[in-house]
């Protein structure tokens, strides 16, 4: 009989209270899809619709083609145009790349274009753009069940599901139609689906993550790390030979000169560059989630181990914070997206002890391996 490791067993015998698990995201997820659209709403002629250009967006020749009642202001204009130009005609990349700011580093993340063009491959408008919605609120969903589930799995409680969706940076995603949501609840999907024995399904996820937006491939990698098995390599390693793929393939679909784009920048900078815009009375959101964040990861590493099986994972996500730029860190709909990994692994790793003899039982407190039938 093939071996596995007593961690696996343990968490494939702990029963994940399913219904509850499943009602929680149900009603984050719906809290958070109405107040999303009552903002959008409310705030169109402020802050934009869904999808909204400023004067210079790259974009906005299609969104007023296809939406020539949105209006056109530098306020609210952010990527979620440009993941709807990709969504056009995901598979002629260099087609999009006149739409795209920077054309290679958007077309690195293709997932949520390539599925909204999929479930509607007739055209743009309207029916695209909600399609687009349906797929992140559907990341809102999957989260909170994974961050739910894994919680439970890790002998902590349920109550997680519900906040995943009505965390700062998942609404906010919703808000501005980019993928954040959706990756990340793709990389919970992947640790759960690997803490229960299910590796090619996990592997399957990973990839998804890393091709919706290549930096949730810090959640995975901490993961990994903390496995330090054969699985955990195929769990990190798959992923980046696909983006990789991907990416090397984009450097011959997409016109020379496209370049790529990273906000890296000297460690601590970006977070001096951030406090002062947030001195000065700036983006008041990113502020309170980049405290929260901080909040609940000192507690981590106060209360848990690096034995816990998110502790890498939560410590390499908030080791990246701190070599991002302001752009990325301090302005209100982006600060609280960039935050969003290390806060939601923060929140399970402090409710879910998952590690030492609570993950592994009091059966065999060994943590090495057992055969399983």
């Amino acid at each position: 009989m093939p071996a596995m490791p007593i961690r696996e067993v343990a968490a494939q015998r702990d029963a994940v209270p399913w219904a509850v698990v499943v009602l929680l995201a149900l009603v984050g997820t719906v809290a958070s899809t109405a107040f999303v659209l009552r903002d959008a709403t409310v705030n169109r002629e402020r802050d934009g619709w869904l999808l909204h250009v400023g004067p210079d967006h790259p974009a906005r020749a299609i969104i007023e083609r296809d939406f020539p009642d949105e209006p056109v202001t530098d306020r609210g204009s952010h990527d979620g145009a440009q993941f709807y130009a990709i969504a056009l005609d995901p598979w002629h990349p260099a087609s999009a790349a006149a739409s795209l700011d920077r054309p290679r580093y958007r077309l690195q993340r293709p997932l949520l274009p390539m599925a909204a063009w999929l479930l509607h491959p007739v055209g743009g408008g309207p029916g695209l753009l909600w399609t687009m919605f349906g797929l992140i609120v559907a990341g809102l969903f999957i989260g909170g069940v994974a961050l739910g589930a894994l919680s439970a799995t890790l002998r902590g409680p349920p109550w997680p599901a519900v906040l995943f969706p009505i965390l700062p940076g998942a609404f906010l995603a919703l808000r501005i139609t980019t993928a954040d949501t959706l990756a990340i609840a793709l990389a919970l999907v992947a640790i759960l689906l690997s803490l229960r024995g299910r590796h090619r399904w996990a592997v399957l996820a990973a990839v998804a993550a890393v091709l919706t937006k290549e930096p949730v491939f810090l959640v995975v990698l901490g993961f990994a790390v903390w496995r330090r098995d054969r699985p955990g390599l195929a769990l990190a390693g798959i992923p980046v030979l696909v983006a990789g793929t991907w990416a090397a393939a984009l450097r011959f679909l997409v016109p020379e000169g496209s370049g790529s784009f990273t906000d890296i920048v000297v460690p601590f900078t970006g977070l001096i560059d951030s406090v002062r815009h947030w001195s000065d009375g700036g983006s008041p959101l990113a502020l309170l989630t980049f405290l929260l964040t901080v909040g609940l990861v000192a507690a981590v590493l106060i209360r848990r181990r690096p034995d816990h099986p998110l502790w890498w994972a939560m410590v390499l996500n908030a080791a990246f914070l701190c070599v991002l730029g302001a752009d990325s860190m301090a302005l209100e709909r982006n600060g609280p997206r960039t935050t969003l990994p290390t806060l939601a692994l923060a929140i399970v790793a402090l409710a879910a002890p998952g590690s030492g003899r609570a993950l592994v039982g009091d059966e065999d407190p060994r943590g090495d391996e057992v055969p399983v039938a």
